[in-house]
């Protein structure tokens, strides 16, 4: 029996959905209280934590603090006798400035508050829980159905007219869709060492084809326009600078570095020692299946409903 901590989110909702092809799951939702968490957690062989304890959305401060939830769960699948607890964490705890492929031996050199807190949650979880059989997968850039961070904000600026990212998008990324990343978890959680850490891939793309490919499921042609990086650095510095901690900030300088920089991971330790592979090789397999999705996002439902029936899949009124 599997418990999914953070079921209601976006990864964990996939995760889930991922997982319950095979083995029994029970969902629970991060702010469950202690009570909901321990009947829950009684009885469980494995946990896989993949609550958000950090929203990348949100302008972070760094701090030497584990997540809440995270010592909740841990203090909980001690009491419960849990055999394994996996936590999902990030590829981008090796920071944003590698400019060759990433293994899983490559410098560890997070930059920002996100990525630092992450990293830090994987230290103080393996120092703490060693107790228990602990296994930490990164995953790269995760995309899917129901994110609620990059993808929405870039839809709604190219259905208005154009979107401007760093390099024009084209800097190389491994992408891995939200599913895959639960099959990788159930890997880890039947065949992951403990103590171990295992970057999950899917396929090499750019932002610049995965917007090209969403547009196009959508129905309306896409306009990507490029701006220098360090020009787009220095605007999301200035915005961060007017932003109070804890509050919602686009484009942050995370997310510059997230559209402008390449992140590119080898995954190929984790496939061997996992025995474990991605289902999606690239974004035409997996975008037929989030379109209905893409298309009632509030900005692009409501500018598709003011175009003509017979405009077509070009390019949308008043461009």
């Amino acid at each position: 029996m599997h418990l999914v901590i953070g079921a209601g989110e976006f990864l964990g909702h996939h995760v889930t959905r991922a997982l319950a092809a095979d083995v029994p799951v029970i969902e629970l939702n991060a702010d469950a209280d202690d009570e909901t968490l321990s009947d829950a957690i009684s009885g469980i062989e494995v946990v896989i934590f993949c609550a958000e304890t950090s929203p990348p959305a949100h302008r972070l401060r760094f701090r030497k603090r584990p997540p809440h939830i995270l010592s909740r769960v841990v203090e909980a699948a001690r009491t419960a006798n849990v055999r394994r607890l996996v936590y999902v964490s990030t590829a981008d705890v090796y920071g944003p400035d590698h400019f060759a492929r990433v293994t899983e031996k490559s410098a560890l050199k997070p930059a920002h508050a996100y990525e630092r807190l992450k990293l830090y949650a994987e230290e103080w979880l393996l120092e703490t829980a060693h107790d228990l059989d602990v296994v930490i997968v990164r995953p790269a850039r995760v995309f899917g159905e129901g994110d609620d961070w990059i993808l929405p904000r870039l839809m709604a600026a190219m259905v208005h007219g154009r979107v401007w990212l760093p390099g024009g998008g084209r800097a190389k990324q491994t992408f891995v869709s939200a599913e895959d990343v639960g099959r990788a978890c159930l890997a880890a959680s039947d065949r992951g060492r403990p103590g171990h850490r295992y970057l999950v891939g899917g396929f090499d793309s750019t932002w610049r084809d995965f917007l090209a490919s969403a547009a196009r499921a959508v129905g309306f042609a896409a306009e990507i326009a490029s701006i220098p990086y360090d020009l787009a650095y220095l605007r999301a510095l200035a915005l961060e600078t007017i932003t109070p901690a804890g509050a919602v900030v686009w484009p942050g300088i995370y997310a510059v570095d997230v559209l402008g920089k390449p992140h590119q991971y080898d995954d190929s330790y984790s496939r061997r020692e996992l025995t474990w592979s991605p289902s999606v090789g690239s974004f035409e397999q997996e975008i037929p299946a989030m379109a209905r999705w893409l298309t009632r996002l509030p900005v692009v439902a409501a500018v598709l409903a003011e175009q003509p029936a017979s405009a077509g899949a070009t390019s949308l009124r008043g461009r």
